[in-house]
């Protein structure tokens, strides 16, 4: 069975392979310690990648001067300094909270409120690629029918 799977390919394969790792064993064990130099290497051939730790610290200088400080940039916008969670109605099918005037959506969910019922959608409600001021919340049960939903959003505000 195995002289019906041999092949002159499969025996010279099997040979190539023994060749090469002998090889590799011969180099590693017999190679008299620095024997490799300069005329050896090939330029580009070692990169950082390829150093020791200590290689590279001793290939560090000095740590130069620190450069002037430049000028003071412009002061940014102010950030939300008040956050609260809001709450919608509770509806059968689709619940929307809204935040007050100048507070902006930054988040939400909902709640579905039957047993053996679940939220299909939650997300904000934006409209005419404007910042998102609600949040939309639906929910239904398994035979695809509008459940009680409750959306809440969390609103921020400078």
């Amino acid at each position: 069975m195995l002289r019906e799977k041999l092949t002159y390919a499969n025996v010279m394969a099997t040979i190539a392979v023994f060749l090469v790792l002998g090889g590799s064993a011969y180099a590693a064990t017999q190679l008299p310690k620095n024997s490799v130099g300069a005329k050896q290497l090939k330029n580009g051939s070692i990169t950082p990648p390829k150093l020791s730790g200590a290689a590279k610290k001793a290939l560090q200088g000095a740590k130069g001067a620190t450069g002037a400080t430049g000028p003071q940039g412009p002061a940014g916008a102010a950030g939300a300094t008040k956050v609260v969670v809001r709450f919608g109605p509770v509806a059968v099918g689709q619940s929307v909270a809204s935040c007050q005037s100048g507070e902006v959506a930054t988040g939400g969910g909902g709640e579905a409120l039957e047993a053996e019922t679940w939220l299909w959608f939650t997300g904000p409600v934006q409209g005419n690629g404007q910042v998102p001021t609600s949040w939309e919340a639906n929910a239904t049960d398994a035979s695809n029918t509008d459940t009680s939903v409750q959306a809440y959003v969390i609103c921020a505000s400078p």
